[in-house]
């Protein structure tokens, strides 16, 4: 659901004043940046993404075109599509790089589409697309996406209007007109009618189809809706058993149903199909066992069984450090798996055994920052607080805005530099976290004890 800023913290709130501040100030790019510091933090902020949105595009009103933007995006660009399955989230954030690169590139923008979509958030590839369409009303292929963004969304008001502009410039396309025809039904329909999974968005693909849904309604009228969804992908994945793509999809709706155990069954048959080597299917058949673990954890919690509760949490940990380290020596090429190898073996505290994986794991770029930082926290907590501030002081000097990731580790760094004698250095760091966030950790008793430690020697 989206947020509004004024459901966000404090801080939050307060980096959102200067960023208005800076527009008022005629200074949108520093805008930007605060805008973008808050949107990785809270994605669902979708006035906040408007903003954004109108202050890039209207900055490129003084520029000329860049002709060479895609080759500066390329970067940019392989890091969306390196993290689009592994990380969605982060693919979303990379993807904002390409639009402060230049917002109106359309291979900027399709990819921006595929990383909201992954990521669960399509009404940011809705406001995007609406704040280019405001420039370039005549943008055929993002009208179309556009309006089938709003269809995914179930918004058929608005993919009506957007397919009526894409009308405007093909009037005997049958494909915009059955566009409309369509969104006008659902635009008239009764809400309930509308929410029913697969009740029209699949109807769009042709007549058959949509008879063929109308007779599977009517026979399954007593089922609720993810029963509906669930159903109909066991009967396409009955008529194609070696179609991996479909066993994913029936998982996922079996976890949200809470039949953990079935979802388990499915993804243990896809991993079979394709002979243990496909690590995304191993990373969903991981994910879905620690839902079980969490939900058994919660409902002995609920139970009052506190025993039962903490024995199912240790035994998850068990299963994640063994299951993990099973990814590790089978994809010894996949640098996330390490990292996640090594953040266990740090929570365990065999600090050397996961030095060794972040060592690895920096190499990978969506990775490198935090693998650095936890790097640094291992060395400190083995005292060896020389090694530690080199590790640290590469992860600060990577990150250029002073976000929550940067604040941490240059008080990790602080932290280091007072524990090696080092205090005016150390005093340094605090304070740059001091002038962002006043009330981070401790760092306002750090900076009193410093202040107070510089005066001394004058009252002497």
């Amino acid at each position: 659901m989206p947020k509004t800023i004024a459901q966000t913290s404090a801080r939050i709130k307060e980096t959102y004043q200067r960023g208005q501040e800076a527009l008022r100030k005629n200074n949108p790019e520093y805008a930007v940046e605060l805008f973008l510091s808050i949107l990785a933090m809270e994605p669902e902020l979708d006035d906040l993404r408007k903003e954004l949105r109108t202050a890039q595009i209207d900055g490129l009103k003084s520029k000329k075109p860049n002709p060479l933007s895609s080759m500066k995006g390329l970067g940019k660009t392989m890091a969306v599509k390196s993290a689009l399955k592994k990380d969605p989230a982060k693919a979303l954030i990379e993807a904002e790089e390409l639009m402060k690169i230049d917002p109106l590139n359309q291979a900027f923008l399709d990819l921006y589409l595929e990383a909201a979509k992954a990521a669960g958030q399509p009404s940011a590839a809705a406001i995007t697309f609406e704040a280019v369409l405001k420039v370039n009303r005549k943008n055929e292929a993002l009208l179309e996406k556009l309006g089938l963004v709003y269809l995914d969304m179930k918004q058929p008001h608005e993919a009506r209007r957007v397919f009526e502009m894409l009308g405007e410039l093909r009037p005997s396309d049958q494909k915009v007109i059955k566009w409309i025809k369509d969104t006008s039904a659902m635009d008239s329909m009764e809400k309930g009618g509308w929410e029913k999974e697969g009740s029209f968005q699949d109807k769009l693909k042709n007549a058959d189809e949509a008879a063929e849904l109308e007779k599977a309604g009517r026979s399954q009228q007593n089922m609720n809706d993810m029963d509906k969804l669930i159903a109909k992908q066991r009967e396409r994945l009955e008529a194609e058993p070696d179609n991996l793509n479909l066993y994913r999809p029936l998982a996922d709706s079996l976890v949200k149903a809470g039949q953990f155990e079935e979802a388990l069954d499915i993804l243990e048959r896809a991993d079979d199909k394709a002979n243990h080597a496909d690590p995304m299917i191993q990373r969903a058949i991981t994910d879905t066992t620690l839902r079980i673990y969490d939900y058994n954890i919660k409902v002995l919690t609920d139970e009052g069984d506190t025993e039962g509760a903490e024995a199912q949490r240790q035994e998850k940990q068990a299963y994640q450090l063994e299951d993990t380290a099973a990814k590790v020596k089978r994809y010894p090429n996949d640098l996330s798996f390490k990292f996640d190898y090594g953040e266990l073996l740090y929570a365990k505290g065999d600090l050397d055994a996961a030095i060794s994986q972040f060592q690895q794991a920096q190499r990978n770029p969506q990775r490198r920052i935090d693998a650095l930082y936890l790097m640094g926290s291992c060395f400190k907590a083995k005292g060896q607080y020389d090694i530690a501030a080199t590790q640290l002081q590469k992860a600060a000097e990577e990150l250029p805005t002073m976000d929550d990731t940067k604040m941490a580790i240059l008080y990790e760094l602080g932290e280091v530099l007072e524990a090696q004698g080092d205090l005016d250095a150390a005093l340094e760091h605090f304070k740059s976290i001091y002038a962002v966030d006043i009330g981070y950790k401790k760092v306002g008793e750090k900076i009193e004890a410093g202040y107070a430690r510089k005066k001394k020697p004058s009252d002497a």
